[in-house]
């Protein structure tokens, strides 16, 4: 419900902010479980693909943005389970291979899944070499 009612209000918003140019959305089928491999260039990318999709997309996101305190912490807590985000500890085997569980269940479930080939965010904004076995 709360991810139905974010989508609704930020997607809007997303659109009129950034204008996105989207190319190939008409081939993210309207049903059934997708795989989505997307270059990580900046911050905002899981956040414009989770709002201008033609479906609500689950992705992983940095476990800090689950764990903040204060006010911040649940605006930021809010904000990404809101929009689908799976938390992920990072460098930590077994808790990555959780959140990886988590994003195939969304599969099992018929939903959609985004994932980074190059497995993080671009420091520079440069494109790196992807890693294999993202599917």
């Amino acid at each position: 419900m709360l991810k139905t009612l974010s989508l609704r209000f930020l997607a809007p918003v997303a659109r009129l902010l950034w204008r996105p140019r989207i190319v190939g959305r008409r081939n993210v089928p309207k049903s059934g479980p997708v795989l989505i491999a997307s270059n990580h260039r900046s911050f905002i990318d899981s956040v414009v693909i989770t709002l201008v999709a033609p479906r609500s997309v689950s992705f992983l996101a940095k476990a800090e943005y689950f764990t903040g305190r204060g006010f911040r912490g649940r605006v930021s807590r809010a904000f990404f389970s809101g929009i689908g985000a799976i938390p992920v500890v990072r460098g930590a085997g077994s808790a990555a291979q959780d959140a990886l569980d988590s994003g195939l269940r969304v599969l099992d479930a018929g939903g959609a899944f985004a994932i980074y080939p190059e497995g993080t965010r671009s420091l520079d904004g440069r494109i790196y070499r992807g890693r294999t076995g993202v599917a």
